[in-house]
């Protein structure tokens, strides 16, 4: 019989703020309905920058300016991290 020996460890789960860590990611959604009850679903890119995906948010009133209701997403990358002994 091989004997077997099993540490056990502490994990968490933290924001990702490491250089290589993917970027946090904004985008803007139009959530405006329309006579049927559809979305409009029109979407910004994901912008880095969330005063550029409120831009986007601007831009598409002024075409629309019938469309008032935003939804935003924030990706923003985690990581497990190995924190010690349990």
């Amino acid at each position: 019989m091989t004997g077997r020996r099993f540490r056990f460890v502490q994990w968490t789960l933290r924001p990702d703020t490491e250089a290589d860590a993917p970027r946090t990611a904004h985008r803007f959604r139009c959530v405006t309905l329309d006579d049927r009850d559809d979305e409009c679903g029109a979407c910004s890119a994901a912008c880095a920058d969330p005063g550029e995906a409120q831009g986007w948010a601007f831009g598409h009133w002024r075409a629309h300016p019938d469309h008032t209701d935003f939804a935003e997403t924030v990706e923003r990358p985690w990581v497990m991290w190995m924190d010690g002994p349990a």
